[in-house]
């Protein structure tokens, strides 16, 4: 017995030091997810599956679903076949849809980080779901998640970069319904923002377009 002993210790150890080394953080699957709105492919399927694991490990958590649907849906932006583009739009807005209909009060606390997960959640999906084409008809979901995060007191409890995301999306909805003074009032409010260098550049150019 003893001479099994170490060797079943050592292959205990070994697992738990393989498992630790595969558990995903959310600030890893969030720069997956950054990576992705750039573009990049590798890390946009990455984050689908992290997210995807954070999900099904912490099904508490609305913001994992709200991110792995979001990341589905850059998905379906890069894929070529028309086909593939609906098939992952579809799917991600409705995971999207979903994790803000679980949205209770619960999830106004603060994730590991301090952004409220109610904010980051509704943030992802406005972003996400009025990203998408008209004829998916997101939109007014997009507007009801945009909504909530600017109607809440917690909004400036979230982070710049959060933030951010909140107005870029307030900027779109405005831009897209021709209220200029309203679309360039939002993108001073970026630049205003010790937000990511992406997102202040990408508020800066528009308020150039603008004539601003």
């Amino acid at each position: 017995m003893k001479h099994l002993a170490l060797p079943l210790l050592l292959a205990a150890t070994l697992a738990a030091g393989a498992a630790h080394a595969d558990a995903v953080t959310l600030p890893q699957a969030r720069s997956q997810f950054l990576a992705a709105t750039a573009g990049d492919t590798a890390a946009r399927d990455a984050a689908i599956e992290s997210f995807a694991r954070l999900a099904a490990e912490q099904p508490g958590h609305p913001v994992y679903l709200a991110y792995q649907g979001a990341a589905l849906a850059l998905k379906g932006r890069d894929a070529k076949q028309p086909w593939e583009k609906m098939k992952y739009a579809e799917q991600g807005a409705d995971l999207v849809e979903k994790a803000v209909a679980l949205l209770g009060p619960e999830h106004d606390k603060p994730l590991a980080d301090g952004n409220p997960e109610s904010i980051e959640t509704r943030a992802v999906a406005a972003s996400s779901l009025l990203a998408l084409p008209e004829f998916l008809h997101r939109g007014a979901a997009g507007k009801r998640a945009l909504q909530g995060a600017l109607d809440s007191p917690l909004l400036e409890q979230a982070s710049a970069s959060t933030r951010a995301s909140v107005y870029a999306a307030a900027a779109r909805v405005a831009g897209n319904e021709r209220r200029g003074a309203d679309e360039a009032a939002w993108l001073k409010k970026i630049v205003a923002l010790p937000a990511t260098p992406a997102q202040r550049e990408r508020a800066q150019a528009r308020l150039k377009e603008l004539g601003l």
